[in-house]
Parts: structure tokens; sequence; C-alpha cells
């Protein structure tokens, strides 16, 4: 995948995750899977994986042993390290 792909599927995923769209509060409780999450960091899933394994980004286990990633905490830590926009309250512009 090029650089531009990626950043256009980037850009999709927080659209989806993280934008103004009143479905948006529907994934509250959506799991991303590791390649998403690395995606929207812009790192490799090995870096995303050694943070859950440090404790830096709180994951959950499927019975297969594959992490899955809390769409609002990964939110959260999106938003402390400067790389997503805090969500503007409604009626705000």
């Amino acid at each position: 995948m090029d650089a531009a792909a990626k950043q256009s599927e980037r850009e999709n995923l927080v659209a989806e995750l993280f934008g103004g769209d009143p479905a948006t509060e529907a994934l509250a409780g959506r799991l991303l899977r590791t390649r998403e999450v690395a995606l929207l960091f812009q790192v490799s899933e090995r870096a995303v994986t050694d943070w859950a394994r440090k404790g830096r980004l709180p994951s959950v286990r499927t019975p297969g042993g594959h992490r899955r990633y809390p769409a609002d905490l990964v939110h959260e830590l999106l938003v402390q390290t400067g790389r997503v926009m805090p969500e503007r309250p409604a009626g705000r512009t």
C-alpha cells in the first residue's frame, strides 16, 4: 500500500470513528484492530503491540489471542498526543 492510499484510509477511519456524525456514538464500544490503530497513529503494528504490552494503550484479547483496542481510549490517546483535534461540542464551529 502506498503512502497516499494509507493516508486516505487513515482519514476515512478518523472520520468514521471520531467525526461529528451522530452514528459515531454507536461506535463508543467499538474495538479496533492493531492495523487500524497503527494507521491512526502512523506507526508500525509492532509499535502498537509494544505499547499494549507496556500498558501505554489498553487492550483486550480475543479468544484467538489477537489484541483489540477500545476506540474511545484510542481517541483519548490520539488527542493527548496531538494527532487529532478534540471533538467540538455540538452547535459550536
